[in-house]
């Protein structure tokens, strides 16, 4: 099994890790009921993943098979890298338990409240660990599939709902000033685990892309980022173009679009609009587990996948206790709770580590 990826394998397998929070979003957790204005909070968290961004391109540039926590070894010891692997084990054990809540919640309340969450969770968490345990080139792989039909399944539903778009639903823009928007951005950048993903897969990408002899890291971050700002804008257009306002008393908008899909005969398109968010959710989920055994590296092989599969199990039981109530979730996945920890694992602690990282070269040429 290889342990390299390209720079497409990788985008592709964040654009999954990503779009599956992102659909999930509703007036009640951006604060308002113009959900087009969501656009621009979107358009906000584009800025701060570029602006963020640029100590990791800089320092894979200096490290290319290093990962952020070996960078954090090299340059400050062990004392560091310690606690930094541990925040990060951390972070994405809990991105994977807000995740798969999260969607539980939404799928089971929306779709079959008889349903059985112990066996989604089992289905979901199994695949995922297995993908996890065998290797980033298994999750890659797998992404590049799930993402082809992603696209292909939203651009049916895309297509099926196109002729019920009204355009007088479509509210003014910043009619009650721009607190929306700003809720919106603070919830994206909490629910967006990217940076803190690219931190610790920095070392497993190649070093050239083998067909051109070029690296496509940056371009493919550009194209990355914007591809994935602008399906949300398509996707929070034909919402609220088709439900107008019935799409503020919805729990999961974007399931209600699917859901009044009808194409070439074949109505409700919403078993397909689940299919495919089940897929990007394993993706999400197998890639925050190989994170937190790459966090765990120090660790022998054997052992680590173990604790690899324990920290699944434990998962598992969490989000099932979670959502045994819907307010459950909510008080403790609050926006409030989430953003200062994206923030320190996307941005605060790469940032430090690219300063100290300048200091320490700078010294060397003194030297």
């Amino acid at each position: 099994m290889k342990t390299k990826i390209s720079a497409l394998q990788l985008y592709l397998m964040l654009f999954l890790s990503r779009v599956i929070v992102s659909i999930t979003i509703n007036v009640q957790t951006v604060g308002g009921s113009n959900l087009i204005e969501s656009i621009f909070s979107s358009l906000g968290l584009f800025l701060y993943l570029t602006v963020f961004s640029l100590p990791l391109f800089v320092l894979h540039k200096s490290h290319p098979e290093a990962s952020l926590l070996q960078i954090a070894e090299n340059n400050c010891g062990r004392g560091v890298s310690v606690p930094m692997s541990a925040i990060y084990a951390l972070y994405f054990i809990v991105m994977n338990i807000f995740s798969l809540s999260l969607f539980l919640t939404l799928l089971v309340n929306t779709t079959d409240p008889v349903a059985s969450r112990f066996s989604i969770v089992l289905v979901v968490l199994g695949i995922a660990l297995y993908g996890a345990i065998r290797g980033i080139e298994t999750i890659s792989r797998a992404s590049v599939c799930i993402f082809t039909l992603f696209m292909l399944g939203m651009g049916m539903i895309f297509l099926a709902v196109s002729p019920n778009v009204t355009p007088h639903y479509l509210m003014p823009l910043f009619y009650d000033g721009t607190d929306q928007t700003v809720q919106g951005f603070l919830v994206f950048t909490a629910r967006c685990s990217s940076l803190a993903e690219f931190a610790v897969l920095m070392p497993f990408l190649t070093s050239t892309d083998t067909k051109s002899g070029k690296s496509h890291r940056v371009l493919g971050f550009v194209v990355w980022n914007g591809g994935i700002t602008v399906f949300l804008g398509v996707l929070l257009f034909f919402i609220v173009s088709c439900l107008g306002e019935y799409a503020a008393l919805q729990v999961f908008p974007a399931y209600t679009l699917a859901s009044i899909a009808e194409i070439a005969g074949i109505q409700r398109l919403d078993a397909l609009f689940i299919g495919i968010s089940m897929m990007a959710l394993i993706v999400r989920i197998a890639c925050g587990l190989f994170c937190i055994a790459v966090c765990m590296t120090p660790i022998p092989t054997r052992p680590r996948a173990w604790l690899t599969a324990l920290i699944a199990a434990l998962t598992a039981v969490l989000s099932l206790w979670l959502t045994d109530s819907a307010a459950r979730v909510g008080a403790v996945f609050r926006t409030a709770y989430l953003l200062p920890f994206s923030v320190l694992t996307g941005a605060m602690l790469p940032s430090l580590l690219w300063f100290f990282d300048c200091i320490k070269k700078k010294r060397r040429r003194a030297a």
